[in-house]
């Protein structure tokens, strides 16, 4: 049984961290901007956070973070925006 489950674990990568980070303003909005990953093909996300504001209509950013999920090289990548 173990012999099946690591070949699965072992192409599995997620990670994420906080790119921004002003506590003062409230999150009350989220904006996201996320690209859909197969073998590193699929375009990519704007790192700045710039397109995740726009997107959620955000004028101050209290936090911005970038996440990505993949399983044997198909996933997802995505920049998210949190302010007011």
């Amino acid at each position: 049984m173990m012999t099946m489950f690591f070949p699965l674990v072992a192409g599995c990568e997620s990670y994420s961290w906080s790119v921004y980070n002003n506590p003062s303003i409230r999150a009350v909005k989220e904006g996201r901007d996320c690209r859909v990953l197969v073998f590193g093909l699929g375009g990519s996300v704007d790192p700045t956070g710039v397109q995740a504001m726009h997107l959620g209509d955000i004028t101050k950013v209290r936090s911005t973070e970038y996440r990505v999920n993949t399983l044997q090289g198909v996933g997802n990548e995505c920049v998210i925006a949190h302010g007011e």
